[in-house]
């Protein structure tokens, strides 16, 4: 193994290491934080963006569907960070395998 080789798995563990636990950190803050006074209020304006983002929360996949938590923006916030580190394993992962040996 190369020394760009090492230095490449290396980078690629810390990595992976930095966004899980981001992830996990994240995670026990909205444990800690749903289902108490301290949920964000979110603005519920007449403007158009408002509007979206409250059909989005109120859908059915953010209120039935996907619910470790009782806060609909939580549901949402947790889908897309899973959907971000399945795109970047997935990438890695056909990366690593289409590298130059």
């Amino acid at each position: 193994m190369t020394d760009t080789e090492k230095t490449h798995s290396i980078n690629l563990a810390k990595r992976w290491i930095i966004a899980l636990g981001i992830f996990l950190i994240v995670q026990l803050i909205f444990i800690a934080v749903d289902g108490t006074s301290l949920q964000p209020n979110i603005n519920d304006s007449d403007k158009l963006l408002a509007r979206i983002g409250r059909w989005v929360l109120d859908s059915k996949l953010f209120t039935e569907w996907i619910t470790p938590y009782s806060f609909p923006f939580f549901n949402m916030f947790m889908t897309i960070h899973v959907i971000a580190i399945l795109i970047a394993a997935v990438l890695d992962i056909i990366s690593s395998k289409f590298s130059k040996k």
